[in-house]
């Protein structure tokens, strides 16, 4: 059975999406198959994110409502070798948590590792956390975004997903420094979530997520992913902020 990991955020726009997929190539160059599925219709931008705009016929309703077997929705990605991507459907519909488990469970099956671009609707996030075994918490450093991922993080543990680690993305380290935000350790604290990674703001990024560039691999942003992805399985990699 492959781990199932829900990425999780108070609101909308803090970079899940960009997060999952990329965390996702990570995890695939590491340590073999990869599925994302996304249920954040609202905001749904896993296709050019992942580079299958154009190549996603199907998506997760078609699945659920037994229209079509999941091989036919899901399409690898070529962002990375090994990475896979299964997407919401363009309007919200309700989403039916029981058969959304068994889903998830039989694709467990098949992938080491399964991630949740969950939604902050709380159908979307019932679903996610009823398959979850663990939670990538993400949030930015302004304090309208650290008060929501706290709120993110409650219903995750009224969930029953009490495994959180926490990403702060689209960090501008010289906001800090100025104290237009607050430092790392009160974002840290608010949360009461162990940190697993730091993300700046980045061109690199930017410019992947938007599909315009692939990101590269020798950049810093990708290292900073992969290392992320190590931290998700195990390994002890020291944190730090640049």
């Amino acid at each position: 059975m492959g781990t199932i990991t829900v990425t999780a955020s108070g609101k909308d726009g803090v970079g899940k999406s960009t997060l999952s997929v990329f965390i996702g190539a990570s995890l695939a160059s590491i340590s073999g198959k990869v599925l994302v599925i996304e249920l954040d219709s609202g905001q749904r931008s896993i296709d050019i994110v992942s580079g299958t705009y154009g190549k996603l016929i199907y998506d997760i309703n078609d699945v659920l409502s037994g229209k079509i077997e999941p091989a036919k929705a899901i399409v690898e990605s070529p962002v990375a070798k090994g990475l896979f991507v299964l997407s919401a459907p363009f309007i919200q519909s309700s989403l039916s948590i029981d058969e959304f488990f068994k889903l998830v469970s039989s694709l467990g099956e098949e992938y080491n590792h399964v991630i949740i671009d969950s939604a902050s609707s709380m159908g979307a996030m019932f679903a996610a956390c009823s398959c979850a075994m663990n939670a990538l918490l993400v949030t930015t450093a302004d304090p309208a975004g650290i008060r929501e991922a706290n709120s993110a993080r409650d219903r995750l543990i009224e969930n029953s997903v009490f495994d959180i680690r926490l990403i702060i993305n689209r960090l501008v380290p010289s906001r800090i420094t100025s104290g237009i935000f607050p430092d790392l350790d009160f974002v840290i604290d608010s949360i009461g979530s162990r940190l697993i990674g730091v993300v700046p703001e980045s061109d690199d990024i930017a410019a992947a997520s938007s599909g315009i560039l692939a990101l590269p691999r020798s950049s810093k942003s990708k290292k900073i992913f992969d290392n992320i992805a190590k931290r998700m399985l195990g390994e002890e990699i020291p944190l730090s902020v640049q």
